[in-house]
């Protein structure tokens, strides 16, 4: 498939691939070691092995912190599927990846987040997959929205 046409995964990481509130810089914003972060980051491997044609656009803050270089090296294991951040800025989450969406044109996603604007959208939106900041993607009602939707992209 295509890249450019592959279905993608909007990812946000605080609240999603770990904990809110696990620290993950120091007082100049450098990436601290951290053995809590990105905790349920193999959760996230497990669910999309499948479905190899998925592109992850990172909708995480922290994109606004660090590099594509260091963002991807963040996804570790699923580095190969970076496609890059989203570049819209909006006044809240939901709106910078409908925007994003548009910009980019794309036809088959699905985001995940833990954003308020994201739980308040997926009513409207079902491509909005919203989670608890404390258990995120660990949460299997979460795990099994995700896994459904990408079966559905299929």
């Amino acid at each position: 498939m295509d890249k450019d046409r592959a279905p993608v995964l909007f990812l946000d990481f605080d609240g999603v691939l770990h904990p809110v509130g696990e620290p993950a810089v120091d007082d100049n914003f450098r990436l601290i070691e951290n053995p809590g972060l990105f905790v349920w980051r193999p959760l996230l491997e497990r669910i999309l092995e499948p479905y190899p044609q998925i592109r992850i656009v990172v909708s995480s803050d922290w994109r606004r912190l660090f590099d594509d270089p260091t963002l991807i090296q963040l996804l570790g294991p699923l580095s190969g599927r970076f496609a890059g951040v989203v570049e819209s800025y909006r006044s809240n989450r939901a709106e910078e990846i409908l925007a994003e969406v548009q910009r980019r044109s794309v036809r088959e996603w699905i985001a995940i987040d833990d954003h308020e604007s994201v739980a308040a959208a997926q009513h409207a939106e079902p491509r909005f997959i919203a989670c608890a900041p404390g258990t995120g993607l660990n949460e299997p009602v979460v795990q099994r929205r995700l896994g459904d939707m990408l079966a559905a992209l299929s």
